[in-house]
């Protein structure tokens, strides 16, 4: 029986053990109160150590179920005292001449400005009564507004250093200030001189980082900011985001804008010539160049793509004329020469069917005058192209070779023969 007793007071005192460490496990895996939290917060914040840490906590606890608004705007707030903290700790060693770390200064205050528009989105939200309480609007609206400066100094400071990446959510931060609620109405915004500046920076920044989306949200205002010399490239910055996110009626729609806008800058046009190429629509090409031409007169390249939509269409005769202008302003321009030169061999076939079929003499005696004519003026251009790039003998060579030929050109076809067999 003592036995029994003994085991019995044994177990007992075990199962009391078992229970004990237990009930720290439980405690142990119940998440810091957030009271708790904020506490520890604000200790570093007036002692001015481990701010970073504390903020990534209350990161966490905003992760947590069931936080109310308050909750929510509470956290945030705490945690743009927290960035201001690390912040003032970067801006004493600048007051004291000691050596602080710029990147550090920005950061911080950008982060702040962020918790502070978040806090203020929580904090207008209603409560579980429908009622809206803002607890930190009025300091919200003072922190923003102090550091404000410093955001467009910190996107700046990184574009200088090419980082475009960490350039965009400064400007950006600076720009959407505008829109948020808790500073609508502020004078000091509506008179913004550097808001269109910002907006340029931005969308240079976020261009040169690939984010299409963010470009095209910002880039109309961009164009605001800048002179007329600088619009172009705006434009095109434009239209190649709107191609990288596959919006293509809308970049058709603004290459076409381009055009118009901007008939110096030769990016649209050649890119709405390659869609006109590719989907054969020639008729909408010619409309195109014909505007242009409206526009201005001394760009040989306008000339030029009406005389390849001629080609395209096989409009030769007009495609020839087409690209005589093109050679009236541009001497040398090849692309004008072979356009001629293919465009007169292809009139040139056209005759000799006329003349093998023909069964009326004088029809026939008249298009083999014709037919000479045609080799005859197709000989100038392949010749051209010949002196300026002897090197690309499958440009001019055969042309060369066929014309000498039908002209009975006995010396310059034997040597057209012998280049042809690269002797």
């Amino acid at each position: 029986m003592k036995r029994i007793v003994l085991f019995l007071i044994g177990l007992s005192a075990c199962v009391c053990v078992i229970a004990a460490e237990a009930s720290k496990k439980d405690k142990a895996s119940q998440p810091t109160p957030l009271k708790t939290l904020l506490r520890d917060a604000h200790s570093a914040i007036k002692n001015k150590r481990d701010q970073a840490k504390h903020i990534n906590t209350l990161q966490e606890a905003l992760k947590r179920e069931g936080l109310t608004s308050a909750d929510s705007a509470e956290i945030l707030f705490t945690q743009s005292e927290l960035s201001v903290s690390l912040n003032d700790v970067e801006n004493m060693k600048a007051y004291l001449r000691q050596k602080y770390d710029t990147a550090a200064y920005f950061n911080t205050l950008l982060s702040a400005s962020e918790y502070a528009l978040r806090c203020d989105s929580a904090d207008i939200r209603p409560n579980a009564k429908g009622k809206v309480k803002a607890s930190y609007r009025s300091k919200n609206r003072d922190l923003l507004l102090r550091h404000r400066p410093n955001i467009y100094a910190g996107g700046r400071f990184y574009l200088r250093k090419n980082d475009y990446a960490k350039s965009v959510p400064f400007f950006r931060t600076y720009i959407d200030m505008v829109e948020a609620p808790l500073l609508q109405g502020e004078k000091k915004l509506e008179n913004d001189t550097l808001l269109a500046r910002s907006c340029f920076y931005l969308a240079l920044a976020a261009y040169n980082n690939k984010q299409s989306d963010v470009v095209l949200q910002y880039i109309d205002r961009a164009m605001e900011g800048v002179g007329d010399s600088l619009k172009p490239d705006l434009h095109e910055y434009k239209v190649r985001c709107r191609l990288a996110v596959g919006d293509t009626a809308q970049w058709l729609q603004d290459l076409r804008e381009g055009c118009t806008r901007f008939p110096r800058h030769d990016y649209f046009f050649t890119q709405i010539m390659e869609y006109v190429d590719e989907t054969g629509k020639y008729e909408m090409g010619l409309g195109i160049a014909d505007s242009m031409l409206a526009r201005v007169q001394d760009i040989p390249l306008y000339w030029y793509a009406k005389s390849v939509m001629y080609l395209r269409m096989g409009r030769y005769a007009e495609c020839v004329e087409m690209s005589d202008s093109v050679i009236s302003r541009d001497a040398k321009h090849l692309e004008a020469l072979r356009n001629k030169g293919v465009c007169l061999l292809n009139l040139a076939m056209e005759y000799e069917e006329i003349v093998t079929e023909a069964q009326d003499k004088t029809k026939r005696e008249e298009a083999k005058k014709q037919l000479h004519q045609y080799y005859v003026q197709a000989r100038t251009p392949f010749e051209r192209l010949r002196e300026l790039q002897p090197d690309r003998k499958d440009i001019w060579a055969t042309p060369l070779y066929r014309i000498y030929l039908n002209l009975n050109m006995g010396k310059e076809f034997d040597e057209m023969e012998k280049v042809l067999k690269g002797q």
